[in-house]
C-alpha cells in the first residue's frame, strides 16, 4: 500500500496477486482484502495477462469490484485484453457482465491502439547496435 498525496493506493499486479492471495492463510487474506477495500484507489495492473484466471480469482475479482462499487471507491484497470473477451477469460459471461457493469457505470474508458513502447525501444536499441557493429 502506498500513500499518494494523502490518499491510500493499492497497486496489484493481478496475476501475482491472485496467486499469492490463494496461497495465503485465511487471516492474512482477510486483512489484505480489508486493506484493498479501504484504500482510496485500487490499481489492477495487467488484468488477464495470462488470459485466464482460476475460478477463485474470478470470484475474488467480482467481490473486489462489487464491494468497491458499493463503497464508491475508485478502481483503475489496465489490460491488453478487450473487454468483449473478458467472459471467455473468466469462463463466465454473467460474472464478466457483472464486473464490467460496475466498472463502467461511472468510468472513463481509455483505449490505446498502436505499437508497444517496449517493442519500439527494443527495435531502436537493436538498430543502434547493428549500426555500430
Amino acid at each position: 500500500q502506498a500513500v499518494l498525496q494523502g490518499h491510500k493506493v493499492q497497486y496489484l499486479e493481478t496475476d501475482d496477486f491472485f496467486s499469492r492471495y490463494a496461497l495465503s492463510p485465511t487471516a492474512q487474506r482477510e486483512a489484505r482484502l480489508r486493506a484493498i477495500l479501504e484504500s482510496d484507489l485500487l490499481v489492477l495492473d495487467d488484468l488477464f495477462l495470462s488470459r485466464t484466471i482460476p475460478d477463485a480469482a474470478g470470484a475474488l475479482l467480482q467481490t473486489l469490484i462489487h464491494q468497491r462499487y458499493k463503497l464508491h471507491r475508485s478502481v483503475v484497470v489496465t489490460s491488453n485484453r478487450v473487454v468483449q473477451d473478458w467472459g471467455a477469460y473468466l469462463g463466465d459471461n454473467t460474472m464478466s457482465t457483472t464486473i464490467l457493469g460496475r466498472l463502467m457505470h461511472h468510468c472513463h474508458l481509455l483505449e490505446f491502439d498502436g505499437r508497444s513502447y517496449r517493442l519500439k525501444e527494443a527495435a531502436e536499441t537493436l538498430a543502434r547496435k547493428s549500426k555500430n557493429s
